[in-house]
């Protein structure tokens, strides 16, 4: 079996008033680090892995959001805690639109847009406890070339 070398770097930031989003990052379902957003700036988390080729997942989880964290106002949200991923880079290369290609999973199931979803596709803003989750093949160029 095959096997390469791969680099993540990972670009995260928070919204929040009160809390800090908590999160962990994971990578074929083994953790790679649980932390939480230091401050406003732009939060960076970087590892290496080998991997066999084939599928991977690589995952970001909002561990700590509870209802007391948004506030409402005649119906609008006013204060709001959120983890933002804003890139993922792969041996330097940045994903850019394929960052929405992942799949949102919720802890719970909300209601949202008037219906109750356990999930969302194309999300990179989480406001609730729950794990993105970017599936990829190795090795990662040739996935890359066939979603570009």
């Amino acid at each position: 079996m095959q096997q390469e070398n791969l680099t993540f770097k990972i670009n995260l930031t928070g919204t929040y008033w009160d809390h800090r989003p908590q999160f962990s990052v994971w990578f074929d379902n083994h953790v790679v680090m649980q932390s939480e957003i230091a401050s406003e700036a732009e939060q960076i988390v970087s590892f290496e892995r080998r991997v066999d080729d084939g599928h991977h997942e690589l995952k970001i989880r909002l561990e700590n959001k509870t209802s007391y964290d948004t506030v409402i106002e005649d119906g609008q949200v006013v204060k709001d805690m959120l983890l933002n991923i804003d890139d993922i880079t792969i041996d330097d290369i940045s994903l850019g639109n394929l960052l929405w290609s992942a799949e949102y999973i919720l802890d719970h199931p909300q209601e949202y847009q008037g219906k109750t979803i356990d999930h969302l596709d194309g999300c990179v803003n989480l406001g609730w406890n729950g794990t993105y989750i970017l599936k990829f093949i190795s090795p990662f160029y040739i996935w890359l070339l066939e979603k570009l």
